[in-house]
């Protein structure tokens, strides 16, 4: 009898080991993780997947095999996000958010790099409500697949400029800015450059957010350069 249940016994302890393993993962690494699904989630799940199901259906393999591999994939893992403090590294990882609609303009060059058919998006719009291009004005592509829609009609979105003390560089390109205009602003806010800062945010026609290491956050005003004026607002 005990022969018997000794192989059902030993595989629900290791699928209940195998799920303490991945809710202890999970906590290590962030509840981002929960929320959205990066490259580099993917390529856990994958992985996190094959450990468990292989421990699982394999007698060879003891509970001690199962934590030792999860222990060196949870290691691995937290070292390819310190990694992504660099900038370049972050972008080959994780990717980033491109246009495939700006200003109510197809980007075909994203949909193609993106291998996107006009049927996917179309669909992809159909999941946030929206049935008709003449609904939307831009549309990002986001690094987990899926879209961020700004409709026709509302204000322009924010751009993130700096990110973990670095430009980043599709951010200041979107927004049509320059590394020093964003430098400029910095020091004006009081600021050495963005290696004090965690994020840096501007939001057209409301102005800078400013976030610091130690959590402290701090608003700015941009103010209007004179090539910006319209006419009809000039002072005669």
């Amino acid at each position: 009898m005990i022969d018997f249940i000794q192989p059902y016994l030993a595989i629900a302890v290791k699928l209940i080991t195998g799920m303490i393993g991945i809710l202890a993962f999970l906590r290590i690494t962030g509840k981002a993780q929960m929320g959205q699904l990066t490259p580099l989630d993917t390529v856990s799940s994958f992985v996190i997947g094959a450990l468990v199901g292989g421990v699982l259906y394999n007698p060879d393999m003891s509970i001690g095999h199962l934590l030792f591999a999860l222990a060196v994939w949870t290691s691995f893992n937290m070292l390819v996000r310190f990694a992504m403090r660099s900038a370049r590294l972050r972008h080959f990882i994780k990717g980033e958010s491109v246009y495939l609609v700006k200003n109510g303009v197809i980007n075909f060059g994203n949909f193609k790099r993106n291998s996107l058919e006009m049927e996917q998006f179309r669909l992809l719009l159909r999941q946030k409500g929206i049935f008709s291009m003449f609904e939307v004005e831009d549309v990002l592509f986001e690094a987990n697949g899926s879209v961020t829609v700004l409709p026709s009609g509302k204000a322009s979105e924010s751009f993130l400029l700096i990110n973990n003390g670095e430009f980043v560089e599709s951010g200041l390109m979107h927004s049509g800015r320059s590394q020093e205009w964003a430098l400029r602003l910095i020091k004006k806010n009081g600021f050495e450059g963005p290696g004090e800062l965690f994020c840096m945010e501007w939001t057209p026609g409301r102005g800078i957010y400013f976030v610091t290491y130690d959590g402290h956050v701090k608003r700015g005003m941009v103010e209007v350069d004179a090539h910006e004026i319209e006419p009809d607002n000039a002072q005669v």
